[in-house]
């Protein structure tokens, strides 16, 4: 009887760390274009990505970015400032290069994620439940242009919180073929982000 006691409390506490290791966070979506082998390997050299672009990462793993004020964010932020000349005031950029992102230390990590709402209030669609494993392959960094010219600051429509730009949130720009694997919403949305094995 005791032994049966101090196996449940054991399952328990094991069963509390795993809730206890998932954190609150958002996505968005991307659609991550593979690029020739010397164009990739010319971008990495100044802001680009880690691996290879591609939706899929191999082994059901779809490809991700990490917005650089995430919590979750290990290393220095990317480089790089926020410059008006950059976008056309409307929601675009005109000189869309990216900044340098040399101390990307969450580079090829994986996380497994779980939708847990729709990020946009939508009320038709739902989340499958479903889990999905995610590797991350490039920055969102809050200092490029793509990113920062969609806000209302810079002439945008696009709130910060979806576009990595807002402190304090674990975001992920997720590649755009897993988003049916999370749920039927059109739009972004709130997750849960747990690291694991690749």
């Amino acid at each position: 009887m005791l032994f049966t006691l101090v196996a449940v409390l054991v399952l328990v506490v094991v069963a509390d760390i795993d809730v206890a290791d998932a954190v609150a966070g958002v996505s968005t979506f991307n659609d991550v274009r593979p690029l020739p082998y010397d164009v990739w390997f010319a971008h990495t050299q100044y802001a680009g990505p880690c691996f290879p672009p591609s939706n899929s990462q191999g082994n059901g793993i779809f490809a991700a970015a990490m917005s650089d004020l995430s919590p979750l964010w290990l290393g220095a932020q990317c480089q790089g400032t926020q410059d008006a000349s950059k976008c056309n005031g409307h929601g675009s950029c005109v000189n869309c290069i990216g900044p340098a992102c040399p101390d990307e230390e969450r580079c090829g990590t994986c996380f497994n994620v779980r939708c847990t709402g729709s990020l946009d209030g939508e009320t038709t669609g739902a989340c499958t439940g479903q889990t999905i494993k995610v590797k991350i392959i490039d920055a969102c960094p809050a200092t490029h242009p793509a990113n920062y010219c969609k806000i209302p600051e810079f002439g945008g429509t696009i709130r910060p919180i979806e576009a990595c730009e807002q402190p304090g949130v674990n975001a992920l720009d997720i590649a755009t073929t897993a988003r049916s694997a999370l749920s039927t919403f059109q739009g972004n949305l709130n997750i849960d982000i747990e690291q694991t094995s690749c």
